[in-house]
């Protein structure tokens, strides 16, 4: 009897742990600890990706996860849009001639179709028969789809495509081929739907769920390149969902399932079988990927708005533990739109608002050591929208409303008292500092009155300020800033002389100019921020409350959600990291507190039974 030793090379282990080390793939030990064999096995999880550049729904795809194209939809009016995806960021591209949403998708990033589809936002609706063609460059007119329909699902490539169903007259169950000039009629599907997912080949696609729910809801149908025939029911009835993959190997997520759905399964040909969920509920969602069901985009859609976020799906043997905010003791004191520093175990907080004028501001300085607030001693000025830099034993608290009148007071914190520092060149209030205490940036914010923002930037080397090139995009209203004084980052805030009009605007600093760069998601007025210019966090204000981002250096993409929702919160000082970032006070809730724990990537582990 050959023994495991001598199939893999090595004999079973007698471990108290779990192995962690990827090089055990494939391998089996006995946890003693636990009492059971366990091994490592692969598994699907979705992780975030780059947002795309335009929020919309009802979209459609094309390509690979890895060379990917976008077009068309609802953003909310009918849109031409055409974005290609490399794997993690969208790119604009040449737009189509006929805008429309709920049309036929199928082919590569280089070579794509788009056909039908609805051509009004609002009634009275029309409908379209245009097919259009991509070339890697430029859409141009192909022959026109048989019928004027929209949420029809395709398959196959530009010169040997599929379009199948939709709902308009009626769910159809229309089937068109084409051949890279004109479509023909093909064998009819046995239930019409529309807003189904759609994949495969010509001669060998696959039709999932779909509306009505009942009954085409969960039904899957297999085409031979002739004729529909009947497959496995899916787990979850839904429709507005998508897909991609083969039809032996299949993936399909999102949808609307009664309410916003984040199901997703996997289809071996014959039957399907959930899968991890999307990180983000949506219907009317668009998708794309490589053949098979281990990979896949997911993107666009609506949450119930319209979404820019994009998602991957890859089957691994590391399992990642989504990020996520916890609730962490409250401050002694109300806190809104203060300064702050230091990290998420080692933080300082100095100053801000607390009810109402005139005693709206306050000199109180707080210390929090990763599980309680204590109260230091007091800053020598009482201001609001004050910004701050450094660490807890090392910060800088500078600028700031002095009701009435705008300061431009620095002072330094010591871990132990404050003392005076170098005036600022602007005063101002409600911009961003970052750095440390001998080697700081301070950016934008009011210089008066309402509206009135600033471009200018200042450095300080731990004695006096000195002015810097300007920002591009002068802002205020509390932007976010985080990073050190060669490598910084600012987003958000509101334009000059708009107040109330928030911005989704990038720039980052490099110790000499600042340079524009990928924008966020949504604009973020009020923001609280934290980390490095590879590895950042930031969020909330105006006008999502409770939303966080994570940059990358070069991408934005959405992560957990704030328990608490809030405007001019204070983000943990840097330089730090995105993965514990520390949340607190801001309105309403001026002394909530919340720390950030990014999202952990281990080994998916599991016993091994007799069944």
């Amino acid at each position: 009897m050959t023994t495991y030793k001598e199939i893999f090379g090595k004999q079973i282990k007698q471990v108290s742990s779990d192995l962690t080390d990827a090089e055990a793939e494939g391998q089996i030990w006995f946890n003693t600890t636990l009492g059971s064999f366990r091994t490592i096995t692969a598994v699907g999880a979705w992780a975030n990706s780059g947002n795309m550049n335009v929020a919309g729904a009802v979209r459609s795809g094309a390509g690979t996860s890895t060379a990917g194209l976008a077009f068309l939809g609802r953003a909310p009016g009918v849109t031409t849009n055409t974005e290609t995806y490399n794997g993690s960021t969208w790119s604009e591209v040449n737009n189509l001639s006929t805008a429309r949403f709920g049309a036929g998708g199928a082919g590569t990033q280089t070579a794509a179709l788009a056909f039908s589809g609805r051509l009004t936002a609002s009634p009275p609706n029309t409908y379209s028969t245009a097919t259009e063609e991509w070339d890697g460059t430029n859409w141009t007119g192909g022959g026109a789809y048989p019928v004027a329909t929209t949420g029809l699902a395709g398959a196959g490539t530009q010169t040997a495509g599929l379009g199948f169903a939709g709902g308009i007259p009626g769910a159809l169950t229309t089937t068109n081929e084409y051949n890279g000039s004109a479509w023909t009629g093909g064998g009819a599907l046995n239930t019409g739907r529309s807003y189904l997912a759609g994949f495969g080949l010509q001669t060998a696609a696959v039709a999932a769920g779909g509306a009505p729910r009942a009954p085409a809801g969960n039904l899957t149908e297999e085409y031979d390149g002739s004729s529909w025939t009947t497959s496995g029911t899916m787990n979850v009835a839904r429709n507005s969902l998508a897909g991609n993959g083969t039809q032996t190997s299949g993936l399909i997520y999102g949808g609307d399932d009664g309410s916003l759905s984040n199901k997703a399964e996997r289809y071996n040909g014959t039957s399907w079988a959930a899968t991890s969920n999307l990180t983000t509920a949506r219907r009317y969602i668009a998708g794309f990927g490589s053949a098979g069901n281990t990979t896949g985009v997911a993107f666009a859609g609506e949450t119930p708005s319209n979404t820019a976020a994009t998602e991957e799906f890859n089957v691994s043997i590391f399992s990642p533990i989504a990020a996520s905010w916890a609730s962490a003791a409250s401050m002694n004191s109300m806190h809104q739109a203060a300064s702050a520093a230091g990290a998420q175990t080692t933080a300082l907080v100095s100053g801000g608002g607390t009810t109402s004028l005139p005693n709206y501001s306050n000199v109180n300085s707080e210390e929090y050591n990763g599980t309680a607030w204590s109260e230091g001693n007091n800053r020598s000025v009482s201001v609001y929208g004050s910004m701050g830099s450094g660490t807890q034993t090392a910060a800088l608290a500078f600028g700031g409303n002095l009701y009435p009148g705008v300061s431009n007071a620095t002072e330094e914190y010591n871990g132990t008292s404050w003392t005076a520092g170098g005036t600022v060149n602007t005063a101002t209030e409600s911009g961003i500092g970052f750095g440390i205490l001998t080697a700081s940036v301070k950016a934008g914010g009011y210089i008066g009155g309402p509206g009135v923002a600033t471009n200018s930037s200042e450095e300080y080397n731990g004695s006096a300020w000195t002015a810097g090139n300007n920002i591009n995009t002068a802002r205020s209203e509390q932007p976010g800033g985080f990073g050190i004084l060669t490598a910084g980052v600012m987003f958000g805030g509101a334009g000059a002389g708009t107040p109330g009009t928030v911005t989704t605007t990038v720039e980052e600093y490099n110790g000499t100019n600042w340079s524009t760069v990928n924008s966020t998601s949504v604009g973020h007025s009020g923001a609280w921020a934290a980390g490095t210019q590879t590895d950042g966090i930031g969020g909330g204000g105006a006008p999502t409350p409770n939303s966080a981002e994570a940059y990358n250096g070069t991408n934005w993409a959405t992560t957990a959600s704030l328990s608490t929702g809030r405007s001019s919160a204070n983000g943990l000082g840097t330089p730090s990291t995105a993965s514990s970032a520390l949340v607190s006070a801001g309105e309403p809730s001026r002394v909530v507190t919340e720390e950030f724990t990014g999202e952990v990537v281990l080994l998916n582990t599991k016993s091994l039974t007799n069944s």
